[in-house]
């Protein structure tokens, strides 16, 4: 039922992006009016005509010849060749002399002319016929408008360019042509950058920590997926800086376009998947997680609409997983979900996607940091929890009562018969010798514990002159656990139900489940009513705090009387 209801959810999910889609595509272009009190416009209402002479002067065509541009996504039309586009704008009153205008080229490649009024006003790169004879210019090229073109009226530009290289989807008609203030545009462009260091500055130290915590601490997955998702964005925002630090052309674009393919669809995986190890939930949750974005990327995107789509998906879902956790009460929720309004508020008001990672790797981190501290204080503690536990293992199992016991067997022997008075010293020798290399380790091999459950077993055996023994059935010789946790059961098995026995047989049995291991160790002593609720003393205890020690809040321990004895359940959950 609850897979169900989990996939129905997410088929909600998908349809609402694809009404969303739909939305997304249905925009107008924006009417090209610019004046003094204007920042910038995106320049639309192109007309384009087939450069048939790219080698000789702009030519005056007549305006038949000119048709409206109004490309599909996928048009293969006008993939690749030589092209003149054009535009008008009106400009409605005179700019202010002290106000510089500049046109800013916005991912066009691969080479390109730029005409005022039919005066050719820069070049960027070398116009070619073919991919050998074109050039392709700089990304990152701007240019200043010289003040006397810049009068009242209309003015017409227009753009002629080649395009033969095509390293990808990408299309020279994706691009972009904004006008406006020079300077204005600049510094935003100079703020995107400034933005892109900072977040780079403080993603990395996250990176570093997590990666590091990964190494160091049990290899924990959360940490590991942490630190990618932190590389992740930080390569969004280097992508994004490289024009800047080194020399780039307009073809970069297409290394853009793929590195923004794959850190979109790992960053929508990755996060929500982060989220289920983070709060404890089931792993089957997460092929849903990636069917259900896989699905949307490949179907219900497109190159305009993708990062929309996918920011609202990871949105969504990770909404979703944080709402259950809070209703779960799992640790951090609180804040992770502050984290998510943080984010659903940066998507609202149209931040860059760095912006967005940022808010919730930042509120993340906050959680996993508060989450570190808690662990390091709880582990001190556990330390000290196991030192104490170290010597109530060593004061249990050399009680003045089992010795003074045992000693009195041994010279009972020793005058009846000393061969098997030399076989009880041996037999406590070598249970004393197991006991002092085990008593400083958390953990033990399941092998060990079972010689030392059988030494105990032949000294009892030589003691009371009975037959005890134990049986294993599955046992995997690679199992560790805690030291002498089954000691502890036969030891305590003997004392309440073998007082008037003279034989007896342990069985210890190993299940192995999906998400967890049992271990029945179990007897066929004779025990009265009143112990019939399992036993409560130090022996329950000492086991109880071993195994939290080493599987904290992954363990259970069930000890009660059974038809055929007493049968003891430990079980340890893989997470």
């Amino acid at each position: 039922m609850k897979k169900i209801k989990l996939l129905s959810v997410f088929r909600f999910i998908i349809i609402l992006l694809a009404v969303i889609n739909i939305e997304i595509i249905a925009t107008e272009p924006q009417p090209n009016i610019i004046s003094s009190l204007s920042k910038s416009i995106h320049l639309g209402n192109w007309q384009i005509v087939k450069d048939t002479e790219p080698k000789n002067s702009l030519p005056t065509l007549p305006d038949s010849l000119w048709q409206l541009f109004e490309p599909t996504l996928d048009d293969e039309r006008y993939a690749e060749g030589n092209w003149l586009i054009r535009t008008n704008i009106v400009i409605e009153d005179s700019v202010c002399n002290n106000v510089i205008m500049g046109i800013f080229p916005i991912y066009f490649v691969t080479a390109y002319e730029i005409y005022w009024d039919g005066i050719k006003i820069a070049e960027n790169g070398k116009i070619g016929i073919n991919k050998a004879d074109e050039k392709a210019g700089e990304f990152d090229f701007s240019l200043a408008l010289p003040p006397d073109l810049v009068t009242t009226g209309k003015h017409t530009i227009i753009i002629r360019l080649s395009n033969y290289y095509n390293y990808s989807s990408w299309k020279w008609f994706y691009g972009d042509m904004v006008i406006g203030k020079y300077d204005s545009l600049l510094k935003k462009i100079f703020q995107l950058y400034y933005q892109a260091f900072f977040i780079t500055g403080i993603l990395f130290i996250p990176f570093l920590f997590n990666l590091f915590l990964y190494i160091a601490r049990k290899r924990k997955i959360e940490h590991l997926l942490f630190s990618i998702i932190c590389l992740i964005v930080i390569l969004d925002s280097v992508t994004m800086l490289a024009p800047i630090l080194i020399d780039t052309r307009t073809t970069f674009v297409y290394w853009q376009y793929y590195v923004y393919q794959a850190i979109t669809v790992l960053f929508t995986i990755l996060f929500p998947t982060f989220f289920i190890y983070l709060f404890s939930f089931p792993k089957k949750i997460i092929p849903v997680i990636i069917v259900t974005n896989l699905i949307i990327f490949l179907f219900f995107t497109n190159i305009a609409n993708r990062f929309n789509i996918m920011t609202l998906t990871v949105l969504i879902i990770s909404s979703i997983i944080t709402i259950w956790a809070l209703y779960k009460r799992r640790e951090e929720s609180l804040i992770i979900f502050i984290g998510i309004i943080a984010a659903w508020a940066a998507y609202y008001f149209n931040f860059a996607f760095a912006g967005l990672a940022t808010t919730m790797v930042i509120c993340t981190s906050f959680s996993i940091a508060r989450q570190f501290a808690r662990k390091e204080n709880a582990e001190r503690e556990a330390q000290l929890k196991s030192a104490r536990l170290e010597n109530e293992l060593l004061k249990k199992n050399i009680n003045p009562h089992f010795v003074l016991n045992t000693l009195t067997s041994i010279i009972a022997w020793l005058r009846k018969d000393p061969p098997s008075a030399i076989k009880l010293i041996e037999s406590l020798a070598e249970e004393f010798r197991m006991i002092n290399q085990i008593s400083t380790l958390k953990q033990i091999s399941i092998s060990q514990e079972i010689d030392l459950c059988r030494a105990h077993l032949k000294i009892m055996s030589y003691r009371k002159g009975a037959d005890y023994k134990m049986e294993t059935l599955d046992i995997d010789e690679h199992d560790t656990i805690p030291p002498m946790i089954f000691h502890t059961l036969v030891e305590n098995g003997l004392t309440h139900g073998y007082e008037n026995k003279t034989a007896g047989t342990f069985k210890l049995q190993r299940i192995k489940n999906q998400d967890c291991i049992k271990y029945i160790l179990s007897n066929d002593g004779e025990f009265n009513s009143e112990e019939s609720k399992g036993s409560t003393g130090f022996g329950a205890k000492y086991i109880k705090g071993r195994l939290e020690e080493s599987y904290s809040n992954r363990w259970k321990f069930i000890s009660n009387r059974s038809a055929q004895g007493w049968e003891s359940i430990i079980e340890i959950r893989n997470s």
